[in-house]
């Protein structure tokens, strides 16, 4: 016999998520606060920006807004904007701590924006089509994942901060981000293994796991900007030598 909960876990776990995405808010604001000069550097404005996007989708999601049924598929409309905003953040940031050319920021931003745009497609079609897009969202997180570990190691200024920041950031990404697929392929828009609240619960604290901490492991590994190319001259455009200005994203 099924027991109806007295409270929404969805609910529940998106008014946690909410916190978490307060704490990352509070670790920006300290991240431009704490030494302006050091977040011209590193460029922390665009952090913030993570946690805040976050937070309000969250909000949103909360009071059961954005919701979008085509069909017999649904979409959280909500989420999917977050991701396209947050993540290109998330991965060019790592190309501006690797001092990476503007040229492989802005291809990994595409990436990640084919990833979460095939994805959301896929989320809301049927049969071949959805498997065609769910392969076309595959190849941008492949993509992603080839310039993440192949391409952006070549940039990393011979510094042992800014190289333990930047491997710190990569891995945190690259292999965390290797659950979303796998989750969509078991939740209700693929095979259905998993219920629509359970997906909601995984994809929450994902969410929130994916973000917060990444500003916290820039929070303590400040130091990696105090030196190199971007200590120099923070304000130029990066170029195809390694030299890197703020991040494109």
């Amino acid at each position: 016999m099924m027991v109806a909960l007295p409270v929404d876990p969805v609910a529940v776990f998106y008014a946690i998520a909410v916190l978490g995405f307060g704490v990352g808010i509070w670790i920006g604001w300290r991240l431009l606060t704490d030494d302006p000069d050091l977040a011209e550097r590193g460029a922390f404005k665009y952090l913030l920006a993570i946690p805040t996007i976050a937070g309000v989708s969250y909000v949103v999601m909360f009071f059961d807004v954005g919701t979008l049924t085509i069909g017999e598929q649904s979409i959280v409309l909500p989420r999917y904007v977050d991701w396209l905003l947050t993540t290109p953040i998330l991965v060019g940031y790592i190309g501006h701590v690797a001092s990476a050319p503007r040229r492989w920021i802005v291809g990994l931003a595409a990436a990640d924006g084919v990833m979460i745009l095939m994805g959301a497609v896929a989320t809301v079609t049927t049969g071949l089509t959805k498997w065609v897009f769910l392969g076309l969202s595959g190849f941008g997180h492949a993509s992603l994942l080839l310039v993440l570990y192949a391409v952006l190691p070549r940039f990393v200024p011979d510094d042992p901060k800014r190289k333990g920041l930047f491997k710190l950031l990569q891995n945190h990404v690259g292999l965390l981000w290797l659950a979303y697929p796998n989750v969509w392929l078991i939740g209700p828009a693929g095979f259905g293994l998993m219920s629509g609240v359970g997906l909601s619960l995984v994809v929450a604290y994902l969410d929130v796991v994916a973000k917060t901490p990444y500003l916290y492991f820039v929070w303590q590994n400040t130091q990696a900007f105090e030196t190199g190319p971007d200590a120099v001259d923070a304000g130029d455009a990066t170029t195809d030598d390694g030299t890197s200005g703020s991040p494109a994203v």
